[in-house]
């Protein structure tokens, strides 16, 4: 993957704009992409995203479509090789955690490279790592960098830890902070956010209590 030169243009990407999103591989090739995904929250730390009626365009061999339905809140780190989706699902809270490079935002479209690796959790299922497979196959392909290779790992080990002490996105908190925006900038209802209350709320718990029965 060519390497980008130019800085990120985080100042251009205003707070409840809509942008397109695209995601490659290591060799260049356009993966996935999703259009009008909004802007909650752009700060030093991370960019925020609102994916409700975002359309997702797999790209490649077997390209198809689809539309998120439901909640769901993007957490994009500039400084970390990884990204977090959550989606408020009827069965509780979904994580889908890309390892990636840091992303890159340029006239109204934000990229960054798919590693492959993906870390899913809901609240009936700890942290999984999965396309372990689809990882080796491409490291050795698309010769990936032994040093790119480290920075994963312990990328990983990150998520871990701050999965084990409930820090970022797997604070109910931080959550329940960003439901808050949703509706304080009109995503939302209140009735909706009530419900979306609940769900983290119920997540948190039968965490607490699939916690309790394994000791």
């Amino acid at each position: 993957m060519a390497a980008i030169i130019n800085k990120p243009s985080w100042n251009q990407a205003k707070v409840n704009s809509k942008v397109t999103i695209q995601a490659y591989k290591y060799d260049g090739s356009l993966y996935r992409k999703w259009k009008n995904a909004s802007i909650i929250l752009n700060n030093s730390r991370h960019i925020v995203f609102y994916l409700k009626n975002t359309k997702v365009y797999n790209e490649g061999k077997t390209s198809y479509s689809w539309l998120y339905r439901h909640d769901a809140i993007w957490f994009m780190p500039k400084d970390s090789f990884y990204n977090c989706i959550i989606s408020f699902d009827d069965t509780g809270l979904l994580y889908y955690i890309n390892v990636a490079s840091k992303p890159y935002f340029e006239e109204n479209v934000l990229k960054f490279i798919d590693f492959d690796l993906d870390i899913k959790h809901s609240s009936k299922k700890h942290l999984q790592i999965v396309d372990r497979m689809e990882f080796k196959t491409n490291f050795k392909k698309m010769k990936y960098p032994e040093k790119l290779k480290d920075i994963i790992y312990k990328e990983i080990h990150n998520i871990f830890l701050n999965y084990n002490e409930y820090k970022y996105f797997f604070s109910g908190r931080v959550l329940n902070y960003y439901v808050e925006l949703l509706k304080k900038q009109g995503y939302i209802s209140e009735f909706q956010a009530k419900r979306l209350r609940q769900i983290i709320k119920d997540d948190f718990v039968s965490e607490e209590d699939q916690y309790l029965k394994n000791l």
